[in-house]
């Protein structure tokens, strides 16, 4: 069998991976399980080569790891299979109910997807740091202002070369849709009308909230265009909090690590919400090793299964038992969570939403490198959002669900 994953905890994907299969190689002795990882623009373009040219069967993937938002796009082209064929018993009941409309076929009680490990956006910061600032940072977090002060303070209070104040979540440096979409919706914008019929992220609420993002970046904020880590890290010192989808808890109990706070992202003007998105696991329509590849899917999306890799990738359990017994499992991680997820939005699982994330993505890439040649301007920023908008409102009238 072939498992296609993305780079979910970066460099460690291949061992951590090794190491929960050679269990599953335990417990099923002969199964043979090779996997592959590729980033998110590699594992799009695979996909649709799936659909147009002729792979050999040794080397078809079997299962693939997707955003929980590409089910209703890859199983309209019919080249995920419908698990509900091959399993009657698979209900989206046994994952938690934010996650269950995206294992669907729009318009179909048929799960296509099934949700593997999910991500949350915080603001985690160092304690440490904060004690020369406030004695209370968590309510000074509150707010995007607050949030901006300290940003102002501990810039002007380097502590080490490298520092940035606001540690960069995206893994190439840059900032994509994930990045910036709850500052949106706190602005009270979205890139979506309510009836999913046109696109909005040219409209003012929405600008606002990809400018205030932006504006961390240009106010040398957080640092732009270093790959991830190479600047160093907030556990490092090199900055004090990290707007990030990461469980951080975890790590912070454990040894040495420097005292790691988590609070809800700072409010904007319609309050605070994050983004809660999880990646889902489908089965290749023709796979010629179904019965297998389901077995492995039901292995690795059982509670057990995904507690364990949850705890790999920082991350979060799907399923409604491993959820609960993940989150009751630690007092703090229930407290500062709770709340956060019971906010959360997740972007909607309809046919155009991997297309629009992967053109926004490409777009703000775009955007990243005009701000650090120093040719930024609100006008292009507003000018490449009306095109997106034409664009989108186009494929929403073709293809909308």
């Amino acid at each position: 069998m072939i498992l296609w994953v993305e780079p979910n905890s970066g460099l460690d994907t291949a061992s951590q991976l090794k190491l929960l299969l050679e269990d599953y190689r335990r417990e099923n002795p002969g199964a043979e399980v090779d996997f592959r990882v590729l980033t998110r623009k590699h594992l799009w373009r695979e996909l649709f080569a799936l659909q147009r040219q002729n792979k050999t069967q040794s080397r078809l993937p079997d299962l693939v790891q997707i955003p929980h938002y590409w089910t209703a796009l890859f199983s309209k082209l019919d080249i995920i299979q419908n698990l509900s064929e091959l399993d009657p018993s698979l209900s989206a009941s046994e994952w938690i109910e934010p996650l269950r409309p995206h294992c669907f076929m729009p318009g179909t009680s048929s799960v296509f997807s099934v949700p593997w490990w999910m991500e949350v956006t915080a603001l985690h910061y160092r304690a440490d740091h904060f004690e020369q600032m406030v004695k209370a940072p968590e309510e000074l977090l509150k707010d995007w202002q607050g949030f901006l002060e300290a940003c102002a303070f501990f810039q002007k209070k380097k502590r080490v070369s490298n520092y940035y104040p606001v540690e960069n979540p995206n893994s190439r440096g840059s900032v994509a849709l994930g990045d910036i979409i709850p500052f949106v919706w706190n602005n009270g914008g979205d890139i979506f009308s309510q009836d999913m019929t046109r696109s909005m992220v040219h409209r003012e609420e929405a600008m606002r909230g990809i400018e205030g993002y932006l504006s961390l970046f240009k106010s040398g904020y957080m640092p732009l265009m270093h790959e991830r880590g190479s600047m160093g890290t907030m556990y490092e010192g090199n900055a004090s909090m990290s707007v990030s989808t990461l469980q951080m808890l975890g790590r912070a109990s454990s040894g040495n690590a420097p005292p790691i706070r988590t609070v809800a992202l700072p409010r904007g003007r319609m309050g605070s919400c994050s983004l809660m998105s999880s990646a889902n696991l489908a089965m290749v329509k023709d796979s010629p090793r179904k019965d297998e590849a389901l077995r492995l899917l039901r292995w690795l999306c059982g509670a057990q299964q995904q507690k364990r890799y949850a705890q790999m990738t920082d991350s979060f359990p799907c399923s409604s038992q491993g959820f609960e017994q993940f989150m009751f499992s630690s007092q703090e991680l229930m407290e500062t969570y709770s709340g956060i997820i019971a906010t959360a939005r997740t972007l909607p699982n309809i046919t155009v939403c991997g297309t629009y994330t992967t053109v926004m993505d490409g777009v703000l890439n775009g955007i990243a490198r005009a701000i650090a040649d120093d040719k930024y301007t609100p006008a292009l920023l507003l000018q490449e959002m009306v095109k997106i908008q034409v664009e989108m409102d186009y494929l929403l009238s073709l293809y909308g669900d």
